[in-house]
């Protein structure tokens, strides 16, 4: 039986893909700061502590989700998001590096803010990087670690550049956000021009891919996960609405610290392993309405 070990596996993300993995029958071990059921507590930080679980999981995939994930937090403190991601990703990387671990694959689980402000789209995973906050910058840095090992070391590391990811449980970012504002005050009153777009996708489709990742052969070392479609702010703000019944929108020009303009992504290596989106913009918002009216 395959072991797989999740790191930050009680969030958003990273519990899903412990389930997923579990649900197709691997062995499955999750970690985070905090012990939730099956899923044990381990501060990464620990160097000492992290080895030693290691030692004894011996895990053959390794999902690294552990990390720090907000861009208007690091702009706040960014010394705690270093520690939160890069400090993490290091301990991780030199810690199966002091026990010989070669014989595994890790998939880092980074985010499309590496890319900034890109040049043109779609996105392409040899595109420059241009990070546009201390979150971005740091899963840059992130990502050298991961390619250092790999190429240095022969170190099985696979990087997903998540998008927009979005889906129940996600009590941050712009549709929560929409949510609060549809309840206290039944406007949804927004953030720049509405002409800034992203390429969104589900959760569910997210697990998918990364699980692909994880698990198919591939030369490739970079890969982004989404669904390669461009969607504008405006027509998010307009689907939520039409959802909740809202009908006052408006938005104050003014672009957010760390918040690129533009994305929409290449997908063609995460499609040649496999992927498919399986739900749709549409859909999905309608899933996170309910999921958050329910709460």
């Amino acid at each position: 039986m395959i072991r797989v070990l999740v790191t930050g596996a009680t969030g958003f993300i990273g519990n899903k893909i412990y389930n997923l993995f579990k649900d197709r029958g691997f062995t499955v071990y999750g970690c985070d700061l905090c012990e939730r059921g099956e899923i044990f507590a381990l501060d990464m930080i620990n160097e000492v502590a992290l080895t030693e679980v290691l030692n004894k999981i011996k895990p053959q995939i390794i999902i690294h989700c552990a990390g720090s994930a907000d861009v208007g937090l690091s702009v706040k403190n960014p010394e705690k998001d270093f520690i939160g991601n890069v400090k993490l990703t290091h301990n991780l990387l030199f810690s199966l590096h002091k026990l010989n671990k070669t014989n595994l694959r890790l998939v880092f689980l980074s985010s499309a803010g590496v890319y900034g402000n890109p040049f043109r789209l779609p996105i392409t995973e040899d595109m420059p990087l241009h990070p546009m906050s201390p979150y971005a910058l740091h899963k840059t840095m992130c990502e050298d670690i991961c390619r250092y090992f790999k190429f240095n070391y022969a170190m099985d590391i696979k990087v997903a550049r998540i998008f927009s990811a979005y889906g129940a449980g996600l009590k941050k970012q712009i549709f929560w956000d929409m949510h609060n504002k549809a309840i206290n005050t039944g406007r949804l009153d927004m953030f720049g021009t509405g002409n800034e777009s992203r390429d969104y996708i589900h959760v569910q489709d997210v697990i998918q891919a990364i699980f692909l990742i994880a698990t198919q052969e591939s030369k490739d070392f970079i890969f982004n996960v989404a669904n390669g479609e461009e969607v504008t702010i405006r027509r998010a703000t307009e689907t939520f609405a039409r959802f909740t019944g809202i009908t006052n929108i408006s938005f104050n020009g003014v672009e957010r610290e760390g918040d690129p303009l533009n994305w929409r992504a290449d997908i063609s290596k995460l499609k040649a392993l496999g992927y498919k989106k399986s739900i749709s913009f549409e859909d999905g918002i309608r899933d996170y309405i309910e999921w958050a009216n329910n709460l």
